[in-house]
């Protein structure tokens, strides 16, 4: 295991004995998997997608910056220097449309507390048409967020409690939408809801990992980011827990 616990992820080192029980079954189900950036296959500035769909993610940012490899909590994890702007692309692909329901996750390790941090994203500002298409998820001063633009021009923004995502140590994140309700988890154990009954606005445009879709030196990461996954459907909290304990228990 290759990530420092603090003492609010105390409780993770039960986790490791628990994943144990579950089986290799239940630790390896992917329900719905649409994309996975392990961090481990990487050449020529393309991190590979791991489900063979061919959602490679390519590396942008500043002149000269190249991609940066520190042991993750699964394998390798890629580092993130906000100075240097760097981010992820990943072509635009109707299987990753995802308005109806979606699961996203990571494991993140954010660098300082006082910032925002781009993970994932795919969403418009509200100059879009209609405004704010899309969704996003995002470290910010120590939480979770989730938003999304949602019909008549809204925009639902979904937080977890202050200080739930340490700075300096690794955690779980996830958040779902079932078409009503957006959940946050963290460490797998939800943290937050919010409920709308209306689907997220599609918006045609590449998905972000690690960085804005628009200006790049606003919320560039700082930090290290490890095993990105989508899914095209909400999972179960029991699927996201297990999936939290991938991590431990490797």
């Amino acid at each position: 295991m290759r990530n420092s616990l603090s003492i609010p992820h105390v409780r993770n080192l039960l986790i490791v004995l628990i994943a144990a029980s579950l089986g290799p079954a239940a630790v390896a189900a992917e329900n719905g998997l649409v994309a996975h950036w392990k961090m481990d296959q990487i050449a020529d500035g393309v991190v590979a997608d791991a489900t063979g769909r061919g959602h490679d993610a390519k590396l942008g940012g500043i002149e000269g910056v190249r991609l940066e490899v520190a042991p993750g909590v699964i394998g390798n994890a890629l580092q993130f220097r906000a100075d240097q702007q760097a981010f992820l692309t990943v072509a635009h692909s109707d299987d990753l449309q995802l308005t109806r329901g979606l699961t996203v996750m990571a494991w993140i390790k954010p660098a300082a507390r006082n910032k925002t941090y781009e993970i994932l994203c795919n969403k418009a500002d509200k100059g879009g048409n209609p405004s704010w298409p899309g969704w996003r998820m995002y470290f910010a001063w120590n939480r979770l967020y989730f938003q999304c633009g949602i019909a008549g021009g809204k925009e639902l923004t979904t937080g977890s409690p202050d200080w739930s995502v340490p700075t300096g140590f690794w955690s779980h994140v996830a958040a779902s939408f079932d078409g009503r309700t957006v959940h946050l988890y963290i460490n797998g154990v939800e943290r937050a809801t919010s409920h709308v009954a209306t689907p997220i606005l599609p918006r045609r445009a590449a998905l972000i990992i690690g960085n804005y879709v628009g200006r790049k030196n606003a919320y560039a990461l700082d930090g290290l980011l490890d095993d990105v996954k989508v899914f095209d459907r909400p999972l179960t909290e029991k699927t996201i827990f297990t999936e939290s304990v991938r991590g431990m228990a490797d």
